[in-house]
């Protein structure tokens, strides 16, 4: 599994990214309402800061799972049996619905 499967899993499977991109968009458009006004983000540019805020989750989350052992050198399958056994998208849900981006 690379960075695109797991983003692509988590999307399919779980509302973790539903819960994290609102709040990120939210973060976004606050921080670019305290800009000087010709300083400020357009809404395309306010989106993909969002987004990278999320590649930047998976990218940690990615790390943390192919450090595991039992995945190591692993097809999907295996990814995907871990992350069920493990519970992962629940706790990921959980966590994004508990974060709160204004405390960063």
């Amino acid at each position: 599994m690379n960075t695109d499967d797991l983003d692509e899993y988590i999307k399919e499977n779980s509302k973790a990214y539903d819960i994290f991109i609102e709040k990120a968009r939210i973060n976004q458009r606050e921080k670019n309402a305290t800009r000087a006004l010709n300083k400020r983000y357009t809404n395309e540019r306010v989106e993909e800061e969002a987004q990278q805020m999320w590649r930047n989750i998976i990218k940690h989350l990615y790390g943390k799972l192919h450090s595991e052992p039992k995945l190591k050198d692993k097809s999907t399958i295996y990814w995907v049996d871990f992350i069920l056994e493990n519970d992962l998208l629940e706790s990921l849900e959980n966590s994004m619905s508990d974060l709160d981006l204004d405390e960063n």
